[in-house]
């Protein structure tokens, strides 16, 4: 029985089932999914402040390098150990492998739907999978395939169909296309997406493409038989084609994110959002020259890609104006 004194009973985390995975499957994953080393991990814990399981860059302890994506690392995902977030595009050719389609609203089932239907009447086959909040719709590229070619493809197919597009026009919810860029910039990774048939780690869930039973040995012999998306395909679809200028949108860069551990103290990227990187620092704007409405270009703010909690203002604000200009002061000792 419980008093006022005793603490609510918590019910305990779910835990995931850990699957054992045939080491075969590993490199077909990787041939199908993978198109570069950079991956991001998703947390085990949530973030404090808003209770969300992000995901990050993971490095070495003592170099702070970071990992390169290996064959150990997708086991460990596909046994649901880990769950990682693959980048759509390898920047040395601005090529992707896949077309991932994420949507997560209220009428996500119904629009993904609608595009599985007319990239079927394309002969375009696409693989849906469930996703924690809505679903992904997947299309395997028979060899890496110009990331502004496909995204010229779906946007136009989603605007032919009136489905939403998220970062449009000011849309707020809609489909989000990965590639979410049409190239990239030195340094610039693009956004990642969580790798399929991973595990959620927010509620320990699996989820499985809806089209094969779910267990490993059918989801890869179903992957085998989707047929894949051609050059000569793609190059037919969007002749004549393009993204209209009003909804061409360039996603910011990638928040670079620092995994939370207890007592990590403040961390200057949990607090602003970065424009560009160059000679190893993230820019951005100052918060305390935005408050005295300085810092238009919005990057005077230096911070230290190999360890962010060393920042400075170029434009000479202390450290302690701008922990007070984002509501966080240095506590006085």
């Amino acid at each position: 029985m419980f008093t006022a004194a005793t603490s609510p009973w918590i019910p305990p985390r779910p835990t995931p089932e850990i699957l054992k995975v045939d080491p075969a499957l590993v490199p077909e994953y990787m041939t199908w999914f993978v198109n570069r080393r950079a991956y991001t991990r998703q947390s085990n814990t949530p973030n404090p402040d808003n209770q969300r399981y992000y995901y990050y860059q993971p490095k070495e302890r003592l170099t702070k390098k970071r990992l390169a994506l290996d064959a150990s690392t997708v086991r460990k995902h596909l046994s649901g150990l880990q769950t990682i977030g693959l980048y759509a595009i390898n920047p040395e050719t601005q090529r992707s492998k896949w077309v991932a389609i994420d949507a997560d609203y209220q009428r996500a089932h119904r629009d993904l739907a609608a595009l599985k239907l007319e990239l079927k009447e394309d002969g375009v086959e696409a693989a849906l999978e469930m996703s924690r909040r809505g679903a992904h719709l997947w299309i395997l590229c028979e060899e890496p395939l110009p990331a502004n070619d496909c995204r010229t493809y779906i946007y136009n197919l989603a605007l032919r169909l009136g489905v939403p597009i998220k970062g449009t026009l000011n849309q707020l919810d809609g489909i989000e296309i990965f590639p979410r860029q049409d190239e990239l910039r030195e340094g610039e990774f693009g956004n990642a997406i969580r790798g399929p048939l991973g595990v959620h780690r927010a509620n320990m869930h699996r989820y499985w493409f809806e089209d094969a039973a779910p267990d490993l040995k059918s989801q890869f012999a179903y992957l085998r038989r989707v047929r894949r998306l051609t050059a000569e395909e793609l190059s037919t679809f969007i002749e004549g084609l393009s993204i209209p200028e009003e909804f061409q949108s360039r996603p910011k860069i990638e928040q670079p994110a620092v995994p939370f551990e207890s007592g990590r103290g403040f961390q200057i990227l949990d607090h602003v959002q970065v424009k560009r990187k160059a000679s190893n620092n993230w820019w951005t704007q100052c918060p305390s020259c935005a408050k005295q409405g300085h810092d238009r270009s919005g990057d005077n703010l230096a911070i230290s890609v190999g360890d962010p909690r060393f920042y400075k203002c170029w434009a000479g604000c202390t450290k302690e104006m701008i922990r007070d200009a984002l509501g966080v002061p240095i506590r006085q000792r």
